[in-house]
């Protein structure tokens, strides 16, 4: 057997992290505590088919994008459940909810069981507060037992050796604030001492343009360098993952480099669309080489 450490998941290192049943979050803190590589994909289609399909991929992690997409409460919390049971619950869900505040959103996703929030545009400690409050059961927060959501019974319900319902979310859902403001960068290290932060991600493209730089998920300009260098030290300071986006290989050595050990490096918007433009340019091109040899000309 093997010996060679495993620096990344695969399904058998995720078991470990499974709950109890699949009801109930997977330990989504304890794999960002581990300091392997966690690597996802997303889901920004809202999608019941596309989502069955997004769960057979082997990724460790899914990003559900509900910031920019105008999902419905229903088909959010369906897609949530698609990809803890399709994947056998080796594949953990997170939402991303649509703003701080969607306390309503949070709610609704970790009752149907996601491993873990994203909050985009915290900027303060007194709304990471609010979020932990939202998010964590007694007697760390408020959030209200949901009557509504199936409950194991039973032996099954309570594991002297794992806890409750209650504490097992308390101890398995991971909270990430997403950083992405000039506001949000100065107050990193006050925001980032608050203990039920599981990690944090460093929301790039908006970070960028509230500092006035053009668009993009990287740079290499003074303010901007400071910033990903400050949280990076943060991280570090802390012994939380970095969590963010990584497309090609190069991104992804650098993001290792900078503390990065949670990443998203699939999008299904543009794995889709880049990919059908990139399989059409190439049939394309070949068909228009090979008509003209039968035509003379390359006009199809």
């Amino acid at each position: 057997m093997s010996t060679t450490p495993k620096f990344t998941f695969n399904a058998a290192a995720l078991a470990q992290y499974r709950p109890l049943t699949l009801q109930q979050p997977s330990n989504l803190q304890a794999v960002f505590k581990s300091g392997k590589m966690a690597i996802g994909t997303s889901l920004s289609y809202p999608s019941k088919h596309i989502a069955k399909t997004v769960a057979v991929t082997g990724a460790d992690w899914c990003w559900i994008d509900a910031e920019h997409v105008a999902w419905s409460q229903d088909l959010l919390i369906e897609c949530i459940q698609i990809i803890i049971h399709e994947s056998g619950g080796k594949m953990i869900p997170v939402v991303r909810v649509p703003n701080k505040t969607a306390f309503d959103y949070m709610a609704w996703c970790l009752d149907a069981g996601a491993g873990g929030i994203i909050i985009p545009h915290l900027e303060t400690v007194e709304e990471m507060k609010a979020v932990i409050a939202a998010c964590r059961f007694f007697p760390i927060g408020h959030r209200s037992f949901p009557p509504f959501t199936f409950v194991p019974t039973g032996r099954h319900r309570r594991d002297p050796s794992r806890g409750n319902n209650f504490s097992i979310a308390n101890k398995h859902v991971a909270l990430i604030p997403q950083i992405e403001s000039r506001l949000g960068i100065q107050n990193l290290e006050a925001i980032m001492q608050l203990d039920e932060i599981s990690g944090f991600m460093i929301g790039t493209g908006d970070l960028r343009l509230d500092m006035g730089l053009p668009l993009g998920f990287d740079g290499d300009e003074p303010e901007f360098v400071a910033a990903m260098q400050k949280a990076t030290k943060v991280a570090k300071a802390r012994g939380l993952p970095l969590v963010g986006a990584a497309l090609g290989a190069e991104m992804v050595k650098k993001r290792i480099g900078e503390g990065y050990r949670v990443l998203v490096c699939c999008f299904d918007l543009h794995t889709l669309a880049y990919g059908m433009i990139t399989t059409l340019g190439e049939a394309r091109a070949t068909a228009e080489e090979q008509m003209k040899g039968i035509h003379g000309n390359g006009t199809i």
